[in-house]
């Protein structure tokens, strides 16, 4: 088999499909959330049963654990 392996993704708000950036990086809006009539605004590196993969390259969970590091 030819290519990248699969590394196995952590869970995080910020590498959900669900999430856009709020308060970058260590706030996001999830969509999921607001859809349910909920706080639509959680942490960057919470994560809810609803989790699905990006299907894009977010930054999000890098600069938000970057930023915890560094406290």
């Amino acid at each position: 088999m030819r290519g990248k392996a699969k590394v196995k993704q952590q869970r995080f708000c910020g590498n959900c499909g669900y999430h856009n950036t709020y308060d970058y990086p260590n706030l996001v809006l999830c969509w999921m959330r607001f859809s349910e009539n909920k706080n639509p605004i959680v942490e960057t590196l919470y994560c809810c049963e609803h989790w699905d993969p990006s299907s894009q390259e977010c930054y999000c969970v890098e600069e938000a654990l970057k930023n915890k590091s560094n406290k």
